[in-house]
């Protein structure tokens, strides 16, 4: 059987024909003074069936249309052929199936609504790919920068050791064997960041010092020869004649 879909106007229609024919029956059958107390209901019970099987259905394919207009030829000679209260269940439910029927069609009218949802994966081979590749060598450039960094830091900090060392031994205007041992243990064999703190403010007052008396030599020496040659003016003024 196939399963193509039809145009749902088309099957309301058919539902809307069996529809009217199920009311006009109910009608006469309303109307009927004599019931016929030997109607067999199988062929009505049947359909009914069939009906409430497809209440729930979404898709109707050619051959359920086909097999549903002929059930309105049947459904009709057996309308006309039994009547009296017998059937007018039967009659109702096939008329509420019916309803249900064509609210199911008519919903498929309706523009549904559909939430589309995309997936992406991605995959990287570090034997072909030119991303990784790159990926792989900055790294290694980040690595190398690093250690390069530190290295360099390592040889700042040893700099300014050796430095530090030569400005106190110059403080102590004279070194020997005792001393330069005594500066290696604090620096390097045994570090103590407290002392070499105590070596540095040393060194840095004595610098000071040294500074602000070489300061004040010079300004002596300019005032004496300021005061040298102003006492040869005056002995020049003095002299004129």
């Amino acid at each position: 059987m196939t399963t193509d879909k039809i145009d749902s106007s088309a099957v309301y229609a058919l539902f809307e024909e069996l529809k009217q024919k199920i009311v006009e029956f109910g009608n006469n059958a309303a109307q009927s003074v004599q019931p016929d107390s030997s109607i067999n209901t199988g062929e009505l019970s049947a359909l009914v069936e069939e009906l409430r099987n497809l209440v729930g259905q979404k898709q109707f394919s050619p051959e359920q249309v086909k097999a549903l207009q002929d059930n309105i030829g049947g459904f009709t000679r057996v309308m006309i052929d039994k009547t009296g209260k017998k059937i007018e269940t039967e009659v109702c439910e096939v008329t509420k199936l019916i309803n249900q029927i064509i609210e199911t069609v008519n919903t498929l009218n309706i523009p549904q609504k559909y939430v589309i949802r995309r997936e992406f994966s991605f995959a990287i081979d570090f034997r072909n790919s030119k991303a990784a590749i790159t990926m792989i060598a900055m790294g290694v450039i980040i690595l190398l920068s690093l250690a390069g960094n530190i290295w360099q830091y390592s040889c700042n900090a040893q700099l300014k050791d050796n430095d530090l060392k030569y400005r106190y031994v110059k403080m102590q205007g004279a070194a020997n064997h005792e001393s330069l041992l005594n500066l290696e243990t604090v620096f390097t064999y045994n570090r103590n960041k407290d002392s070499i703190t105590i070596i540095r403010k040393r060194v840095e007052t004595y610098e000071r010092l040294v500074k602000e008396q070489a300061e004040k030599i010079e300004r002596a020496r300019l005032n004496a020869k300021e005061a040298e040659r102003l006492e040869r003016e005056v002995e020049s003024v003095k002299n004129r004649k």
